[in-house]
């Protein structure tokens, strides 16, 4: 296979544009190669670090498609590298790519799962409205501000500047569902699965406060004159317009807020940091670190259909799954170790994901009707 070709092949699966032809002919290259061979390329010593790695993935790249420039090279580490280096290489497979890293284990599958735009509206007298395909047009009208939904997004509008009493909803997506809201300002928000959002059905004064649990993904409405202030966990997150993710489930060790444009102020308890676009503060009861350089887009991976992980353990890959799949998990004979690297698509059943994991030599058994899954290494 030629150089341009393995690059446009390995682009376009990584696009999700790849025909079943286009994905053959890179399964057929990758295939070309024993696994002894591909262990003796790709299998890192224990001394060696990614980059070195990379750089014989990148060697055996050119001696396999005979590029004679390190212009093209280059060109090729940014298509062909995301799936083919770090610790050990996975054949081109429709849905992602995952690396497995232990020593004791095979490569992991490719896992999808599928999403779901579900979500309740709880008022403030504690009616709840389920969001789904039944409920559409004006729900309420609530003061001056009429509430809609249409398209698998909920709209607050306010029909005067005339002073009226605020009320505050809540709104909340179960485990397997996500949900955008849009705020009496414009601001926009996205829901993760097992999130809420409690917030004033208009902004009045100046100032702009919501409170999340879970996760949620803000595009906030440029209003100079109003600060705009999230409240999660531990940290308070202040910001004019900008457009930022923040994480705050209870079961993860930190609440991560990450920036990718404008500019916010995270304060936890005892400091508070500026962020700039690229940035991340993670926040706990007692401390907030700053991360100079953070990965924004697997930040925002689950806004765009993805799970997206970077050295997880399996319990930080578990935990996505169980509210993705709204499943409880369970280990037997202890949690296994190694950490997995990559995406993975959110459009399989869990069937499907149980069956690709057995790849990885951890068996996912499904019981209790589809709500319990149970870890066991193989």
């Amino acid at each position: 296979m030629e150089t341009n070709e393995l690059v446009i092949l390995s682009g376009k699966y990584l696009d999700g544009t790849a025909s079943d032809a286009e994905k053959n002919a890179l399964l057929q290259w990758y295939n070309a190669y024993s696994e002894e061979e591909l262990t003796a390329i790709l299998h890192a010593a224990p001394h060696e670090d990614e980059a070195s790695l990379e750089a014989r993935m990148l060697q055996r790249l050119h001696a396999a498609t005979g590029t004679g420039t390190a212009t093209r090279i280059h060109t090729m580490r940014r298509n062909f590298i995301r799936v083919a280096a770090a610790a050990v290489i996975i054949g081109a497979v429709a849905g992602g790519w995952l690396l497995w890293k232990n020593t004791t284990r095979q490569p992991p599958a490719i896992a999808k799962a599928k999403t779901g735009n579900t979500a309740v509206l709880v008022l403030e007298d504690g009616t709840e409205l389920p969001l789904d395909s039944a409920h559409q047009g004006v729900l309420s009208r609530q003061g001056n501000t009429v509430v809609s939904r249409s398209a698998g997004t909920l709209s607050y509008q306010q029909q005067s500047t005339t002073a009226a009493t605020v009320k505050y909803n809540t709104l909340k997506t179960p485990r397997g569902g996500q949900f955008r809201l849009v705020l009496p300002d414009g601001t926009n928000v996205w829901l993760n699965a097992a999130s809420s959002i409690t917030y004033p059905t208009a902004f009045t004064g100046r100032d702009r406060k919501v409170t999340i649990t879970g996760e949620a993904y803000f595009e906030v409405a440029a209003m100079p004159e109003k600060t705009f202030t999230v409240t999660a966990n531990n940290a308070d997150i202040l910001v004019l317009g900008t457009r930022f993710n923040v994480n705050a489930y209870e079961d993860e060790k930190f609440t991560s807020t990450t920036l990718l444009q404008g500019a916010v102020l995270v304060r936890g308890k005892n400091n508070a940091h500026h962020l700039l676009p690229g940035q991340q503060a993670l926040v706990t009861a007692t401390d907030l670190q700053l991360i100079r350089h953070a990965d924004v887009n697997a930040a925002i991976a689950w806004k765009n259909g993805l799970f997206s992980f970077k050295d997880a353990d399996v319990p930080a890959v578990m935990r996505e799954l169980a509210r993705w799949y709204n499943v409880d998990i369970m280990y037997q004979e202890g949690i296994p170790e190694g950490t997995f690297t990559g995406e993975m698509s959110r459009t399989l059943t869990l069937q499907q994901v149980a069956e690709l994991m057995r790849t990885t030599r951890i068996h996912m058994s499904i019981t209790n009707g589809g709500k319990t899954i149970t870890v066991t290494p193989e």
